[in-house]
């Protein structure tokens, strides 16, 4: 189970995948479907370092494609 993001930072413009482990056995709501991004840790572009996810939006708007598998 699990979700990966592929990203393009807003900062850089570098572009890259992004895996995020499911909790209990529960898969984190997809992006877009208005589901809850995680905030308290920082999720950051390895080309620039800048944070990617300071608020929800923030993350959505650079998220072009989500994976889920189970």
């Amino acid at each position: 189970m699990g979700t990966a993001y592929k990203i393009r930072c807003k900062h850089c413009g570098a572009q890259f995948d992004h895996y995020m482990q499911p909790g209990y056995g529960i898969l984190p709501p997809c992006v877009g479907c208005g589901g809850y991004v995680e905030t308290e840790t920082a999720i950051r572009c390895p080309a620039c370092h800048k944070r990617l996810n300071a608020t929800q939006e923030e993350f959505n708007e650079q998220v072009e494609v989500v994976y889920q598998w189970d």
